[in-house]
């Protein structure tokens, strides 16, 4: 966990980059997600009160890009969702592929995250959406869809911050 002296209430983290499909989204730079701890602009935080991921409108649109490209076997929907702007229809499709999405932390830690953490219903017709979305601030969230089966050990005394596969 990173230290933020303007805002200790949180729980940042050091974040390095996400792969989509097995490759380093060339977009994401560690640098556009490091807090500075001078001004306390910037970081990632993770918070359970938060439903889905949010990354600044560049780091975001690296990603859905990339996902959208390794998703091309299925037919991105015209329209989105709420906050979503990438949805595809899945109805009476029982198994679909879509590219694996992890989360890379300092010090070599990977949170390789289930399908179903990130690609999402959203309503009862079939159409599903990417679980992450862009923010016009600094500020980075892991949220809570990103979270689910995962136990997330704090501990505070160490400074440091796990994701536990745990099946719940």
């Amino acid at each position: 966990m990173v230290a933020n002296p303007k805002a200790e209430t949180f729980y940042y983290v050091e974040m390095t980059g996400i792969s989509v499909g097995g490759s380093a989204v060339e977009g994401v730079r560690g640098s556009d997600l490091r807090l500075d701890p001078a001004t306390g602009e910037g970081g990632v935080i993770v918070d359970s009160g938060t439903s889905v991921t949010r990354l600044p409108e560049t780091t975001y649109a690296a990603v859905r890009d990339a996902f959208r490209a390794g998703a091309g076997g299925l037919r991105l929907s015209r329209e989105g969702y709420s906050l979503f702007d990438t949805c595809y229809d899945l109805a009476g499709k029982r198994e679909v592929k879509v590219p694996t999405v992890v989360l890379h932390f300092k010090g070599g830690a990977n949170v390789s995250l289930p399908a179903e953490n990130y690609l999402i219903p959203v309503a009862s017709d079939g159409l599903f959406c990417f679980a992450f979305a862009a923010t016009n601030g600094g500020l980075s969230i892991i949220g809570n869809i990103q979270q689910q089966g995962f136990r997330v050990v704090f501990d505070g005394a160490e400074s440091r911050l796990g994701f536990v596969p745990n099946g719940c």
